[in-house]
């Protein structure tokens, strides 16, 4: 899912270390070739960030930069929903000026389970995906970034950092095959893309299971290879999901609810893809086809509880 910021103030954050850096603007030459935005790599522990922007497109088509995080050999860092432990990153952009929109998309993560807790994250390196739109595409957009993160190997730690880079229009660096904007787009094809109803509706089916102990449906993606499925739900409301035994199906169940006998929400659900990923909302209750028949794997029941009535 891809979020829309607007600019406003932010909490106050507590961090145990804090990598701070103010990120010159690259100036091109007027009508000659250079290479994108570069920044300095910011070092802390278990990890390091740096700001990554591509030439600008088109006029009017906007700006497009990234988030790259690398992390050291055994840490990782957490998707927008981080499962059962964790913090999600935060982004700010106050004080970022002519600008319209910001856009930040999250890679497909990976389900990492560690002392019998499932997080979904990222190892290694991810890229956060920006997608910038200017108040005025003639005069200049300066983004300020202000980032705040969890970086966990054994120990968890928060980390920060701060950066800026303008984008000058006019000054397009028609360098398309740079590293950076190379970088920009392998992250760009691993966020799922969103489908309307018509669409989720060719590549899923869903069934709702008969005689689990919790409410549970069984989801079978068409075409492609599945590799995985998260579920996204309001606070309050925990949809665990894991293989349901046969290639391309899962299943879904209702782990924790509110007290108060809420209706049950639409959730997110994220089908990570060998090719394409892909992501859509879903009201289990009104998708769901009558229970799964008698030859269908059997329903696992050996996860913890945790409905609150």
């Amino acid at each position: 899912m891809q979020k829309p910021f607007q600019l406003s103030t932010p909490g106050p954050t507590v961090v145990l270390f804090i990598v701070g850096a103010s990120l010159l603007p690259l100036l091109l030459a007027k009508g000659g070739h250079a290479d994108p935005y570069t920044a300095a790599r910011l070092s802390g522990p278990k990890s390091s960030l740096r700001l990554i922007a591509a030439p600008s497109g088109p006029p009017g088509s906007g700006y497009r930069a990234g988030v790259e995080i690398n992390l050291d050999p055994g840490a990782l860092t957490y998707w927008r929903t981080p499962g059962g432990a964790g913090a999600a990153p935060e982004f700010s952009f106050d004080g970022s000026a002519n600008v319209a929109a910001i856009t930040v998309s999250y890679p497909a993560p990976e389900r990492i389970v560690e002392d019998g807790i499932e997080a979904f994250g990222y190892r290694s390196h991810v890229i956060f995906p920006l997608r910038i739109e200017p108040k005025d595409p003639a005069r200049p957009v300066r983004l300020a970034l202000a980032v705040s993160y969890a970086v966990c190997a054994r120990l968890c730690l928060p980390a920060k950092g701060d950066a800026k880079l303008t984008f000058v229009p006019g000054q397009a660096g028609a360098v398309a095959d740079s590293l950076d904007a190379a970088a920009l787009r392998q992250a760009d094809a691993l966020v799922p893309i969103r489908l309307p109803a018509r669409e989720r509706d060719a590549k899923i089916t869903l069934v709702r299971a008969a005689g689990a102990r919790l409410p549970t449906w069984r989801l079978s993606a068409h075409g492609g290879k599945a590799l995985d499925l998260f579920a996204e739900a309001p606070r309050g409301w925990y949809f665990d999901t894991r293989p349901a035994g046969r290639p391309n199906e899962f299943l879904i169940v209702e782990a924790e609810r509110p007290q108060g006998g809420s209706p049950r929400p639409e959730v997110i659900l994220t089908v990570k893809d060998e090719q394409q990923s892909y992501e859509f909302s879903l009201d289990l209750d009104a998708a769901s086809q009558p229970a799964a028949n008698a030859n269908a794997a059997p329903f696992s029941t050996s996860q913890p509880d945790k409905v609150s009535e």
